[in-house]
């Protein structure tokens, strides 16, 4: 039995295991920003699978990287008037809602959908300007200046998932008085 045992190949880990909080900025290219115990940000693009058609959510990349997490706090996404935004575009919104409910519901992972006005309202104060995506880079880059917002090395503009990951993660950090 021990022979077994010993046989088996290990178990997988979660990665960095000190991972107290992630921010999540869903959608294809959103973002996952997870605080380690020094508060220090691990800044991941969403993971997808490009596909012929469409590209995919790749899920087991967003379980490894989710877990061990103590809370999660999650962007909520809100369906826009057909004008705005169509019945495809408010499916997606919705099935992305879903993925992140049921894999972190799946992991007994605790979470908070929070809407985007919540966490704008307090992270982008005493930012100037009408666009929330350029207002977004603005304050990430105030309160985490050595973070890159670049998605690749290559980039020359940052991404607002990454800023919007970043907020909402620290957002969530002040909720839980951390």
């Amino acid at each position: 039995m021990e022979a077994e045992a010993a046989a088996r190949p290990p178990v997988a880990r979660p990665l960095e295991r000190q991972v107290i909080l992630a921010g999540v900025d869903p959608g294809k290219s959103g973002a996952i920003v997870r605080f380690g115990g020094d508060y220090s940000p691990f800044v991941h693009m969403m993971p997808v699978i490009t596909g012929a058609k469409r590209d995919e959510f790749d899920a087991p990349l967003i379980v490894k990287m989710l877990d061990g997490c103590s809370h999660v706090f999650v962007e909520k996404l809100q369906p826009m008037p057909l004008k705005a935004g169509g019945s495809i575009a408010n499916f997606n919104r919705g099935f992305c809602n879903g993925l992140f409910i049921g894999l972190l519901t799946a992991l007994s992972i605790p979470f908070t959908m929070v809407r985007p006005q919540e966490w704008q309202k307090e992270m982008l104060a005493g930012i100037p300007g009408e666009d929330t995506k350029q207002r977004s880079v603005m304050a990430a880059q105030r309160l985490f200046p050595t973070v890159s917002l670049l998605p690749t090395p290559r980039c020359k503009k940052p991404s607002d998932g990454i800023a919007d990951a970043l907020l909402i993660a620290e957002w969530g950090r002040r909720r839980l008085g951390r």
